[in-house]
């Protein structure tokens, strides 16, 4: 029964997992590539002055009246350039502008060009929500496939050596049979990382409400129990705000803001501490973006084990929680559904044809 499930798993949908799996091992280095392919979007010549965050979103709500201002990604280099997110009918546009001299420097769809397409295959299927809901359902049969092949592969602690050997002068059916468990065996963490952190991240919420709840808390605070005040005022400049919550926040650097883009939504700044292997950080605060008072200050230095293992499943699924070593163990995790499909494949073909 378990050979059975194994077997019509990765015939049915290995092809789904070889595609999940060589978009993924690009995207390990998606922001290398994205700013070689697109330094004029990303790079500019940098001052000693601050930025003028301030002028610099003034800008970007004139040149687009139309468009939502929802996020802008802030410079984690002394030479980039402020990336906002904009939103139109559901629509995504990421706008960068120079935060010294205001120049636009371009702009773009999210998911535009080969490496917008890899990412929104990788994540939604190309399907949008509907996409990302099955991407992590694919996780868990994935997760089930790993698993059916520990069970049917495993040949005991005594006997893995020689059963992760590919003997030369068998047939080639043999050969690749013997290649499809050795590699199984050998990336059967890695896989299981990849399948289980993927799932996760796709199910975060209710991910991150069962760690919390077998690990301890505190988790992440509730969003929707904060009061904010009537809009009666202005809202206070981004700079103002964003000095405000690094007031409180001592020692590490913002990564993202995120607008008031209405009134029941405050102005949050997203922090990342250095000994944050998240590369946007897990820590944020939420602020009242007309009064300026800090309504939730929530930093993953002070959050429970639970929630601490909720943070990391990210920086493990794309390999930055180990450093360089771990990226390139993910990039070449990406490669081995593909290997194991087609050796799989393969074998199962030539057997039921004999």
């Amino acid at each position: 029964m378990i050979q059975k499930i194994h077997l019509w798993i990765g015939i049915a949908i290995g092809a789904f997992f070889s595609l999940s799996g060589l978009s993924g091992s690009a995207l390990v280095f998606d922001d290398e590539l994205d700013t070689y392919f697109n330094s004029n979007l990303w790079y500019v010549s940098p001052q000693s002055e601050p930025i003028r965050l301030d002028e610099a979103t003034d800008k970007i709500q004139v040149e687009f009246p139309n468009q939502t201002l929802l996020l802008a990604r802030l410079p984690r280099e002394p030479n980039r350039s402020i990336e906002y997110w904009l939103e139109s009918e559901g629509a995504m546009k990421l706008v960068y502008i120079d935060p010294w001299s205001l120049s636009i420097l371009g702009e773009r769809e999210e998911h535009a060009g080969f490496l917008g397409f890899l990412h929104d295959l990788h994540v939604h299927f190309l399907a949008g929500d509907d996409g990302l809901f099955v991407n992590g359902l694919m996780g868990l049969v994935f997760l089930l496939t790993v698993l059916t092949g520990l069970w049917l592969a495993w040949p005991g602690w005594r006997k893995l050596i020689s059963a992760l050997r590919i003997p030369r002068k068998k047939s080639r059916v043999t050969r690749w049979f013997a290649l499809h468990r050795s590699v199984g065996l050998i990336s059967l963490i890695l896989l299981f990382i990849v399948a289980l952190t993927g799932a996760a991240l796709v199910f975060h919420k209710q991910a991150n409400a069962m760690l919390v709840a077998l690990f301890g808390g505190p988790g992440q605070p509730n969003l929707s129990q904060i009061e904010l005040a009537e809009p009666l005022f202005a809202q206070k400049l981004p700079s103002e705000l964003l000095q405000t919550a690094q007031s409180v926040v001592p020692g590490a650097s913002a990564t993202w803001v995120q607008f008031a883009s209405q009134p029941s939504l405050p102005f949050m700044v997203r922090f990342r501490y250095p000994n944050n292997s998240h590369p946007n950080g897990t820590s944020y605060v939420a602020l009242d973006a007309v009064t300026g008072e800090i309504l939730i200050n929530h930093s993953a230095n002070q959050s429970g084990t639970g929630q601490q293992i909720a943070d990391i499943k990210y920086p493990l699924h794309i390999g930055v929680a180990l450093g360089l070593p771990g990226r390139i163990a993910i990039f070449v995790a990406g490669f081995i559904p593909t290997l194991l499909f087609v050796t799989g494949v393969y074998t199962w073909w030539y057997r039921r044809k004999k």
